[in-house]
């Protein structure tokens, strides 16, 4: 009985031993997730007007949601619609006179065949013909302006997207390239951060990521790009043992929007799901 006794504390034993050794290896042993430390990559869109003047209506705000081709804002246009039917009207002008010096051109050429006229006389139709060709060009080129002048009074969103700041209001004056507002497009986020060789070797191309904020916030994300050349880490990505060490460039894109991450803001990039 005794050795029977003797035997199953040792069967006993044995499986303890070989259960904590799982367990050690399962979970205290555990290789720790890959947190990496990066930046949110986004380019702000600046708007502007090409045109000066004063502003009309403003017709969104921060924090607005826009489309693309939205009106957003408006100058006054009156300027820029005397300037369109001024340049009609002499685009109208140049165009008789064209009409005019053409025929005086043909009927010169015809009575010049027959020595009806000196050639003196066909050569000055002839150049009053082309001075009124280039004037029809002119005048053309000045009406298609003042037709862009007067649509660019009306500032358009180029992207979908939101609104970030805005930097005038109405009844201001406003000069060519001075920012009006800037949006944030609604695009693919991303967000760039590096990494050494060993964890190059852990991580590949599409692995689903996750993007976290200091506050506790994460967005889902994949890696997009894994560069095949080492190089050394930005100082304001990595911490200080890593700063001197060459490092693979990473890009991870945040699969939806996400208006909390903006330009610059440091975050980390996990595979831990929790």
């Amino acid at each position: 009985m005794p050795s029977i006794f003797k035997r199953s504390v040792v069967i006993v034993s044995i499986c303890v031993v070989s259960l904590s050794v799982f367990f050690y290896k399962t979970f205290l042993n555990k290789t720790p997730d890959i947190i990496l430390n990066g930046n949110v990559e986004i380019q702000d869109v600046n708007l502007s007007f090409r045109v000066p003047g004063r502003i009309s209506k403003i017709l969104v705000d921060e924090g607005s949601e826009v489309k693309k081709d939205e009106v957003i804002a408006i100058l006054e246009s009156d300027v820029f619609e005397v300037k369109l039917e001024s340049s009609e009207a002499a685009l109208s002008e140049t165009k008789t006179n064209l009409r005019n010096a053409e025929k005086n051109y043909n009927r010169n050429k015809n009575l010049l065949k027959n020595k009806s006229i000196p050639e003196k006389l066909y050569d000055s139709s002839e150049t009053e013909y082309e001075i009124a060709v280039a004037k029809v060009k002119s005048a053309t080129a000045a009406y298609k302006s003042a037709m862009i002048d007067l649509k660019d009074t009306e500032l358009r969103s180029p992207v979908d997207g939101i609104v970030l700041t805005k930097n005038v209001e109405c009844s201001e004056m406003i000069g060519v390239g001075i920012p009006v507002f800037s949006v944030m497009p609604h695009t693919q986020t991303k967000v760039k951060t590096f990494a050494n060789a060993e964890v190059l070797t852990q991580i590949k191309y599409g692995d689903e990521v996750y993007v976290c904020l200091d506050s506790g916030t994460k967005f889902k994300g994949h890696i997009s790009f894994i560069s095949s050349e080492a190089e050394f880490t930005p100082k304001n990505i990595e911490t200080k043992e890593l700063r001197t060490s060459l490092m693979y460039r990473i890009k991870v894109i945040v699969d939806d929007p996400a208006t909390e991450l903006k330009q610059g803001m440091p975050v980390t990039i996990s595979y831990d799901k929790n």
